[in-house]
């Protein structure tokens, strides 16, 4: 049996990421930075949504965004990034694409 993360469909479901610096393996510290995720279904049309940066006194280095019904249009895989920014001029991508299995709804 396969195993997915998503259904096609659904809402309520959240994507929690955690930001590690890649030489170090640390948690990055988000305060004062907006996260956005990006992401494509099935190779489709990039999304970009806010997520939250969680409190970082006890969440260093994390982020959550709550899917909509309306953000998974269609079972497959989502491939997906995290996009910092830290003011008006400096943006920090993930190096690592993640991806995510999203299972369609029975008829």
């Amino acid at each position: 049996m396969a195993n997915y993360e998503l259904v096609a469909g659904d809402g309520g479901s959240t994507l929690r990421v955690s930001i590690l610096d890649s030489l170090t393996d640390e948690a990055v510290d988000l305060t004062g930075k907006t996260a956005q995720l990006r992401y494509a279904i099935n190779g489709g049309t990039t999304v970009e949504k806010s997520m939250t940066v969680l409190d970082q006194t006890s969440n260093k280095g994390k982020a959550e965004y709550l899917f909509l019904a309306a953000d998974l249009t269609a079972g497959g895989t989502m491939d997906g990034e995290v996009r910092l920014q830290d003011g008006l001029v400096d943006q920090l991508t993930t190096v690592d694409t993640f991806h995510i299995a999203i299972k369609s709804p029975l008829p």
